[in-house]
């Protein structure tokens, strides 16, 4: 970059000047000869690293010299726009250029930017310290990107200078990108959405509701296969433990219903026995008495239980068979005390049909009799009635047994009226007990009623319901 190389003689006023613009030699020498005359010609010769800035016609020149001693100089120059002309080859599109100027924003070159365009918005550069600014030549309404930077060396400023259409001539593609960007971000998240939807959610909603459905009992649900592996995981477990628990559920309700059978029939073999030692001591007492005719009578009845318990083994009779069995019984205790007991049944045809658990009656007549009974008194009366339910005689029929004895005290009210008495082991009352527990099996909407008459005796009524299939009570209290 450097033109011309110089060295000067002060005592012998003599100049040798080498430049490589062998054209300019005239120029180039003058130019020499007048900084020379002007550096020596102050009092304290410039000296240093710094470079010195000159012009010399047109063109500007860096120019620097150092003082050789004997009163020998030398120097060289660089022209401003062999400092500009690599800059020039910077690609800064049409418009644009490069341009060097002073601390003060004075143009040193002009070769590589019309300076008409720079005298646009040479004002608004000040000041040049600052490294990006935008401007605006008022006079072609254009505006510019200005890039600067200062030199270390020399009090001069470089100047890339940019068109902003240059800047902004991809612009309008930005713009199309930055208006579809939106639509595509849409249609990107609706896909997501879907494939979530299809993947995630619609599976987890259907294992939702798949759960929901059993917690209302629905064990028959079964979820279809998800495209989700880890959904398809979870559901084909889901569908296996329903599975196995609606198995489970169905292997319990089996093996509750055999319970229950077993329990039965248990209490069906015990109220027998108990009714049997009541019926032989009857025999006994009669035989001791030498009642040949009653006991052959009493025989002929227990013949006909018998007769009717070895036909068949049903857990269930008819009601007309129930009150068959209590007036073999009360006919066995008229017997027994002729005199002073006496009995009445009145059961309404349509009732004689239905059926209940095997001695379901007999235990409360047997209790009439056995603590009901007063000794030197009136004449001991039981009665059986079977009649509609007063309060919904559509649904239900009342079964009815009352004496006129003793009555119940008011502790065994008390106790025979609680939940208390029905859910206890049974040791203290094994007929009324039995029949409770057997009652609860069978009929979850029976209930029985305990109360004293109001003259004077006992009464017990029992509700059944009319339609209602045996052996499928809910289990609730009796």
């Amino acid at each position: 970059m450097i033109n011309t190389f110089f060295v000067y003689s002060k005592s012998n006023d003599d100049l040798l000047i080498v430049t490589q613009e062998s054209g300019n030699f005239h120029e180039r020498y003058q130019t020499v000869q007048n900084y020379l005359s002007q550096i020596l010609g102050q009092t304290v010769p410039h000296q240093g690293n710094d470079w010195q800035l000159i012009q010399s016609g047109d063109p500007y020149f860096l120019v620097q010299m150092k003082d050789l001693g004997s009163e020998m100089y030398a120097g060289c120059l660089i022209s401003l726009n062999s400092l500009a002309m690599p800059l020039s080859t910077w690609d800064v599109g049409e418009g644009g250029g490069t341009l060097i100027v002073t601390d003060k924003g004075q143009p040193l070159t002009g070769q590589f930017f019309p300076m008409q365009t720079y005298a646009g918005f040479k004002k608004q550069l000040e000041p040049v310290n600052q490294v990006y600014q935008i401007l605006r030549d008022e006079t072609n309404k254009k505006e510019y990107l200005v890039v600067g930077e200062f030199s270390k060396l020399a009090k001069i400023h470089y100047l890339i200078i940019v068109a902003e259409k240059n800047i902004l001539q991809n612009l309008p593609y930005l713009h199309k990108a930055i208006y579809f960007l939106p639509l595509g971000v849409s249609l990107v998240l609706a896909l997501y959405l879907a494939f979530l939807q299809k993947i995630f959610f619609k599976p987890m909603g259907q294992l939702i509701r798949g759960m929901r459905q059993i917690g209302r009992g629905q064990f028959d649900v079964r979820l279809n296969e998800s495209n989700s592996t880890e959904f398809a995981f979870l559901i084909s477990t889901f569908n296996d433990m329903v599975k196995q628990i609606e198995h489970l559920k169905i292997s319990i309700y089996e093996e509750k219903i055999r319970v229950q059978q077993a329990e039965f029939k248990h209490l069906q073999v015990q109220i027998n026995p108990h009714f049997y030692m009541n019926c032989l001591n009857i025999i006994y007492n009669l035989a001791a008495l030498k009642d040949h005719k009653s006991v052959k009578k009493m025989a002929l009845h227990l013949a006909d239980y018998f007769r009717n318990l070895i036909r068949t083994e049903r857990t269930s009779v008819s009601l007309a068979d129930e009150i068959q069995h209590i007036n073999n019984y009360l006919e066995i205790q008229v017997m027994r005390y002729p005199d002073s007991l006496t009995f009445a049944i009145r059961v309404e045809e349509s009732y004689r049909d239905f059926q209940l658990p095997s001695l379901t009656l007999q235990p409360f007549v047997e209790n009439a009799v056995i603590h009901g009974y007063k000794k030197n008194s009136e004449r001991f009366c039981v009665e059986i009635e079977a009649f509609p339910d007063p309060d919904d005689p559509q649904h239900y029929f009342i079964v009815a047994i009352s004496d006129n004895g003793n009555g119940f005290t008011p502790e065994m009210l008390r106790e025979l009226s609680s939940d208390h008495y029905a859910n206890q082991s049974g040791d203290g009352h094994l007929g009324i007990w039995n029949v409770l527990r057997r009652l609860r099996m069978s009929y979850g909407t029976a209930k029985i009623h305990f109360a004293n008459r109001e003259q004077t005796g006992a009464e017990i009524r029992i509700r059944f319901p009319l339609q209602h299939h045996f052996g499928q009570g809910d289990g609730s209290s009796v």
